[in-house]
């Protein structure tokens, strides 16, 4: 009996060491699964709360702001002196320009030959603001530049705004000669100013050496 005693108490110090043992394992298992700053995880990641600073953080401004579609009335108002005929003929190209422009006002082209239209008929604001308006669409074109400097040097005499349109236009396309040109009459002949007038000729030759024979032949005549 105290043999079996003896053989049961060895056994349970056996088992009591196995149990312990195993205990420490599985502690030191979990202790590397749990290291300090590690990601444990299984589901999606959480959304980070925002700190204060970025909360009161403002929206950013939009680099470019949108432009106004002019209005598009039609009939117009015919203020210019015009036969008969040519009104007719200059009102049905502008109810047909005004109806493609009312369902796609994206197309610069059709806002050039509107303002055309309409400086024909003697609409010189509604011209002003349809080649305004082509020149947003195209910032870089320099037609619309080119007909608005016309209209204020010819039409509404303000030669300061002339003169920016024009300078406009050569600086979105420097190798467009007409525009040396058109500076060039504004200087001696408006503003009777020929020391810019033979400064803008020679700006135009200097850019353009191999297609302003026209600026050169301009400059020849005047001077000698």
């Amino acid at each position: 009996m105290i043999r079996d005693n003896k053989t049961i108490y060895i056994w349970a110090v056996i088992i009591a060491i196995a149990v312990l043992g195993g205990a420490y394992y599985i502690w030191k298992d979990i202790g590397k699964i749990n290291k300090p700053g590690e990601n444990i995880s299984v589901g999606p990641t959480p959304t980070p709360t925002p700190t204060p600073s970025n909360q009161n953080k403002p929206s950013p401004t939009p680099s470019v702001v949108k432009k106004a579609v002019p209005a598009l009335p039609f009939p117009v108002e015919i203020r210019a002196e015009l036969s008969e005929d040519s009104k007719k003929m200059a009102l049905t190209k502008i109810e047909t320009i005004t109806n493609k422009l009312r369902q796609d006002p994206s197309i610069d082209d059709l806002w050039v030959d509107l303002g055309l239209q309409r400086k024909f008929i003697g609409d010189f604001m509604g011209a002003k603001e349809a080649w305004e308006y082509a020149s947003y669409l195209k910032p870089n074109y320099y037609v619309p530049y080119n007909n608005l400097g016309d209209l204020y040097t010819y039409n509404l005499n303000d030669y300061k705004k002339a003169e920016a349109n024009y300078k406009m236009g050569i600086k979105v396309d420097d190798g467009a000669g007409i525009l040396y040109q058109k500076l060039y009459e504004l200087y001696r002949f408006k503003l009777k100013d020929d020391v810019r007038a033979k400064s803008i000729l020679e700006e135009g030759i200097t850019k353009n050496p191999g297609s302003s024979e026209h600026l050169k032949a301009i400059l020849k005549e005047w001077t000698g």
